[in-house]
């Protein structure tokens, strides 16, 4: 079954690359497996017009993850560093 543009889930019901096939996680934890990468959501770019400072007390940070075969990137978001998870990923 495809996810999105970069994400299968096959019959055995792990999450694979699309581009590679390599598995980056189950459907219970699609991304178990992906490499994560956090930098100062600055690095977002011209999306980004503010400090993050000006409006929270937290750090926040750019979270995103890759292919760990590929390095296809999967997920981007812009969250608070002490947040292990925003965004819930369900199959």
């Amino acid at each position: 079954m495809i996810i999105d543009m970069n994400l299968e889930l096959d019959d055995a019901r792990v999450a694979r690359c699309r581009h590679c096939g390599t598995q980056v996680g189950t459907a219970d934890d699609p991304f178990s497996r992906a490499r994560r990468a956090e930098r100062p959501s600055s690095d977002a770019g011209s999306g980004v017009h503010a400090d993050p400072a000006i409006f929270s007390d937290r750090d926040v940070v750019l979270r995103q993850r890759f292919c760990p075969g590929c390095l296809t990137l999967l997920s981007t978001e812009i969250v608070p560093r002490d947040e292990e998870e925003v965004r819930g990923w369900r199959m």
